[in-house]
């Protein structure tokens, strides 16, 4: 006789154990997450610093372009730079056959200065006070008459990003306080290897009573660095940025370079007391000017 097993088919299956993590296994995946986040948490600084140096980067070359555009065309219209500029500073010392003088400081904000009647209100005041040149002859400076030598300028201007993100377009005190800031210097010289032939006393006046029979006999080296210093003048934008809180500067900076075919044309304003002189320069493209010695 056949004996049939009635036990049911379940209890046949291997039985299923429910099973947690171990305290091992936990610590483990832990200490990997771990890991990760550091590693994560490492390059989030540097990618965030590549970030902030590209875009400071393009800033710069925006507005190098755009400003060296407005100075070698003498632009009068450009009054939106008064939106941007933080201060001008220009730093004369006249160095003359008896030394250099104390320096000479015009400070200038859009809403203050030291001389009586020019604040930067306007393009045409801002673009002739960084138009002006470097070297300018005594001669043509009559605070000095007489003395051979010449006027060294030192120009320089802080801005605000022109070329930045919306953020930093506001015109309140909080988007002017936080915005990208950087300082230029403006160096505007004559496109010649030769002191310049010009100005008062002896100093290369090829037609100075003193002149030595070389100087009187002008060679055409000399004469073409006359013409050359007159009709093509080299510009150099030195960028520093960014302009720190406390008025230091960070570690950028870029130099960017062009010439102008033309010469500076000068433009004197009195102050409001009439007692002193500022000239402002607009460079003149596209003029000769025949200089004989």
């Amino acid at each position: 006789m056949k004996l049939h097993s009635h036990i049911p088919h379940s209890a046949l299956r291997t039985p299923h154990l429910n099973r947690a993590f171990t305290m091992v296994e936990i610590a483990i995946s832990l200490a990997i997450i771990g890991f990760a986040l550091v590693a994560i948490i490492g390059v989030l600084p540097m990618g965030m610093s590549v970030q902030k140096d590209n875009r400071e980067q393009t800033v710069i070359n925006l507005d190098a372009a755009y400003l060296m555009d407005v100075i070698r065309s003498g632009s009068l219209g450009q009054d939106n730079l008064t939106n941007y500029i933080v201060s001008l500073t220009n730093s004369q010392v006249a160095r003359t056959s008896s030394g250099p003088s104390w320096p000479v400081v015009y400070v200038f904000t859009p809403t203050n200065s030291n001389f009586p009647g020019v604040v930067l209100t306007n393009g045409a005041t801002i673009v002739g006070m960084l138009s002006t040149p470097k070297y300018i002859p005594i001669a043509n400076a009559s605070p000095l008459p007489g003395f051979a030598g010449f006027w060294s300028n030192s120009v320089t201007a802080v801005f605000r990003a022109i070329n930045a993100p919306a953020v930093d377009q506001g015109l309140s005190q909080a988007s002017r306080d936080f915005a990208f800031q950087y300082l230029v210097t403006v160096e505007i010289v004559p496109s010649a290897e030769y002191a310049y032939a010009g100005g008062g006393g002896n100093w290369l006046n090829l037609t100075a009573p003193a002149a030595t029979a070389f100087t009187n006999s002008t060679t055409n080296a000399e004469a073409f660095a006359q013409h050359l210093q007159a009709n093509l003048y080299d510009i150099r934008l030195t960028f520093r940025w960014p302009v720190l809180g406390n008025g230091q500067l960070g570690g950028g900076k870029q130099v960017f370079r062009s010439s102008v075919a033309g010469s500076p044309a000068a433009i004197n304003k009195t102050d409001a007391f009439g007692t002193r002189t500022l000239t402002f320069y607009y460079m003149q493209p596209a003029t000769y000017t025949a200089n004989t010695p």
